[in-house]
């Protein structure tokens, strides 16, 4: 019988897929220790089949312990011949039982093959074929590059009578206690390329970590912990190889970012040092010079040289990187030459949409220390040149000059993320004003990006980087101060003062300011207004952040039936990359994407048709009729984002699944004003009550005092 072994803690979202792949298996006489802190809720998540299936049984741990002693408590409670270890957000091919245990022969041990996967993907079915048994020896250790005991099947009698366990005090790394010993005590490993292991790939690095997710400062001290520990050991010369290089491998790709940081030297110098002192000479041959300098500047065991020549092989990284590209000459000279200036106390730097528009609430934001707070040395960036009050400085993104201001702000004001490349210095104030009321899940609360050519883990892991900045972040209403805090991971001052940009809202809705913007928009003055303003859709990509909108409302049929009365206005998201082709639609159809403030046509519009876009919570400031044309709502809610409220019962207005429908609505607006008026009244209050007319205000005189 083989035991597998599979801790469940903190993989209760995912564990129904790994016991699936197990109950396919075309072999049958196995168990299964599932391990877990709370049984009980263990049992609520799992399927039916496996609580009732007697092979699946539930071993109790306590809530702290560590992979490592969940898998050595199942080791103790194993009752197979062979044992096998299964994480629980992993799954394997349906043959990979019935081929180990009959290509294990006389051996104690046998490997599998081993793939990555996505989370997402689909069980893969392996169909019967020639299976080639492969034998390592001299490279029995390229088996484990990924430091892991998963994937082996092996004898529960060999395991106990040389006493190899998994060390219960690190999190990462513990596999190596148990394998290394392992691979010792036997001369071979037979290999099965045809069974497969599934290994997903963690897509959530904040919330959910893997083991190789965890911080680079943990990773780190149980890496020296286990590796200290191995080399008390009489190990073969290729296990002190394979120990030395994972060691070495994790300093040049992980320690050597952190050491730019000189406190960081100062806090682990010594236990790098200890470590780096127990390398084996012959594993250090043949490795580049700039290693071999770090290395032999760590055995002098003095922390000042080390210093200097770690700081002087950053600038050299740097000045490498920075040759390569225009871009990187300038982020080059803004990290090395403007960070270094002083700080300028009356700066401020306003950016909104990556520098598409001088829009939003940063806009608002701006108006209003024009106004009420003079003395500030005021800058925007802009990507095109336009005249705006004030004749503030005006700079294009990623310019030299852009450099050098955000460099030297400050304050910065942003709706949306800065450059990756940006830095946040001491002193510096980033207030993140947002851009809307959030209806599809954000950051943190996404399952999975689909966005394509987008890497899920780099992703979150970017945007909490991008958070950590934030000394400020403005909430429109409770709903998204609870959202935002999870979401966003975010730690600091949450400005709870509705949007700025809603100001105009309540302060310019008059036909004196609706006639003139509908001046400036050369509209005629005769017909009322809908406005469509729809979102983007993740998987309609056009290329890196840019993306391609195919319109599905009718505007022909849209024509013809109303346009004696109405003219509409097309919003797209400012994502979006195509334009609309409005040949033959002139005087009806009006192409509105460029127009900066978005906040300014809803003032002007008698209508909103919108669908997954949070402009709805904005506009229904207003108490203006809104119309929700969600005609792939499944789509959008099951396969890309997900909602956080429930859009058939809490939305101010009907979802509409195609023409049709819409303009029934269009016809009996009136009656759909009165059969939404309840549930209209009771999302006002839930998500509008802090646009009071006075946002910009609130958000100036508490990060500018």
């Amino acid at each position: 019988m083989i035991s597998i072994i599979t801790p469940a803690e903190n993989n209760e979202n995912y564990i129904n897929g790994t016991l699936e792949s197990i109950h396919r298996q075309t072999y049958t006489d196995y168990e299964v220790l599932i391990l877990h802190s709370d049984i009980d809720a263990l049992k609520r998540a799992i399927g039916k089949k496996y609580k009732e299936d007697g092979r699946f049984r539930f071993i109790k741990t306590s809530r702290d312990a560590k992979v490592g002693e969940a898998r050595n408590i199942g080791m103790d409670r194993a009752q197979g011949d062979y044992i096998y270890f299964l994480d629980s957000d992993d799954y394997i091919s349906e043959n990979m039982l019935q081929l180990l245990s009959e290509s294990v022969g006389e051996q104690p041990i046998i490997r599998a093959k081993m793939k990555r996967t996505d989370f997402g993907s689909s069980f893969a079915i392996i169909m019967p074929g020639t299976n080639k048994l492969k034998m390592f020896s001299l490279r029995k250790y390229n088996l484990i590059r990924n430091h892991s005991a998963l994937n082996f099947l092996i004898s529960k009698g060999h395991v106990e009578q040389l006493g190899f366990r998994f060390d219960e005090s690190v999190e990462s790394f513990s596999d190596l206690t148990f394998i290394i010993p392992l691979l010792e005590s036997v001369e071979v490993v037979p290999y099965v390329s045809e069974a497969i292991y599934f290994r997903r790939r963690r897509n959530d690095p904040i919330n959910h970590p893997s083991l190789r997710q965890l911080p680079v400062e943990q990773r780190m001290r149980d890496l020296f912990t286990v590796y200290n520990e191995l080399k008390k050991l009489e190990l073969s010369s290729q296990a002190e190889r394979f120990l030395d290089n994972t060691l070495l491998n994790f300093y040049r790709k992980h320690l050597v970012v952190k050491f730019k940081d000189d406190s960081f030297i100062d806090e682990y110098f010594d236990d790098l040092a200890a470590s780096i002192n127990k390398v084996s000479p012959k594993s250090l041959k043949n490795k580049d010079r700039v290693l071999m300098n770090d290395i032999r500047a760590i055995r002098t065991n003095k922390v000042d040289i080390f210093k200097k020549l770690s700081n002087f092989h950053h600038l050299l990284r740097d000045i490498k990187k920075g040759i390569k590209s225009k871009k990187g000459r300038k982020e080059l000279i803004y990290k090395r030459i403007f960070n270094k200036l002083e700080l300028m106390d009356d700066l401020v730097v306003f950016e909104s949409f990556q520098g598409k528009a001088y829009s939003d609430s940063p806009k608002y934001i701006y108006e209003y220390m024009l106004k009420k707070r003079q003395g500030h040395k005021l800058v925007w960036v802009l990507n095109k040149n336009q005249k705006i009050p004030g004749n503030p400085k005006i700079v294009r993104r990623f310019s030299l000059k852009y450099y050098y201001y955000i460099a030297r702000a400050k304050y910065i004001v942003s709706n949306v993320r800065m450059p990756n490349s940006y830095i946040k210095r001491d002193r510096q104030k980033y207030l993140q004003t947002w851009h809307g009321t959030p209806l599809k899940r954000l950051a943190g609360d996404m399952e999975a990006v689909h966005m394509p050519g987008t890497n899920a883990v780099r992703y979150k892991r970017n945007f909490n980087n991008e958070t950590d900045k934030w000394d400020y972040l403005i909430a429109p209403n409770p709903y998204s101060s609870e959202i935002f805090k999870r979401a966003f991971w975010f730690n600091n001052t949450m400005l709870e003062t509705g949007y700025p940009r809603n100001d105009i809202l309540t302060n310019d809705n008059n036909p004196v300011i609706i006639r003139s913007i509908k001046e400036k928009l050369n509209l005629p003055r005769d017909k009322k207004v809908i406005l469509y303003a729809p979102t983007w859709r993740d998987d309609e990509y056009y290329k890196v952040g840019k993306y391609r909108f195919s319109l599905q409302l009718d505007l022909e049929r849209l024509r013809a039936r109303f346009g004696e009365e109405y003219i509409i206005l097309l919003r797209m998201h400012y994502v979006v990359a195509s334009k609309m082709d409005l040949t033959g639609l002139e005087g009806f159809a009006y192409d509105v994407s460029g127009y900066d403030d978005v906040s300014e046509l809803y003032l002007i519009s008698d209508m909103l048709i919108t669908d997954y876009s949070s402009v709805f919570f904005d506009y229904a400031n207003l108490k203006r009729p809104i119309l929700f044309f969600t005609y792939d709502l499944e789509k959008y809610k099951d396969q890309l984002r997900g909602f956080y409220i429930d859009m058939e019962t809490e939305l101010p207005g009907p979802l509409l699944r195609n023409n049709d429908e819409l303009f029934e609505a269009v016809e009996n607006i009136d009656q759909v004003v009165t059969n939404y008026e309840e549930r209209y009244e009771t999302f006002y209050d839930r998500f509008c009550l802090w646009d009071d007319g006075r946002a910009a205000e609130k958000a100036v005189e508490e990060v500018f005092n």
